[in-house]
């Protein structure tokens, strides 16, 4: 299993592009791994040439290795993470055709975990 955060694995690869090298090499040893997780998509923004790079991973590990993605985005709003409806379609095609889409609908359990603190801490304040 490999895990990333989506924008430290686009900067991981752009600076390795601007150094010459391939992101072939940095994909092939992930082709031999049975999940690859591609952690907040959409947190922060990235280049077209980021979104190419993603779709390039995606591409290539398709159907060869379990992908999961995280993010709090529809897919509506793919679109404006990548900046190119048709690679954003296409890369949403590639995932979606053999893939399971689970949707978590509510509050954070982080957000509720908070919640939960501060109210604690208030009780106690209030003793």
């Amino acid at each position: 299993m490999f895990f990333i955060g989506v924008s430290g694995y686009i900067s991981f690869f752009l600076l390795a592009a601007k150094d010459g090298l391939r992101l072939s090499k940095f994909i092939k040893p992930l082709t031999k791994l049975d999940l690859v997780v591609l952690d907040e998509l959409g947190f922060i923004p990235f280049s077209k040439e980021g979104g190419q790079v993603l779709f390039q991973l995606c591409s290539d590990l398709n159907e060869r290795v379990s992908i999961s993605i995280t993010t709090n985005l529809r897919f509506a709003d793919w679109n404006g993470i990548f900046g190119d409806e048709i690679m954003t379609t296409s890369l949403l095609d590639r995932l979606t055709s053999k893939g399971h889409i689970l949707e978590f609908v509510g509050e954070s359990y982080r957000f509720r975990q908070r919640m939960q603190l501060e109210e604690q801490a208030a009780s106690e304040q209030a003793r």
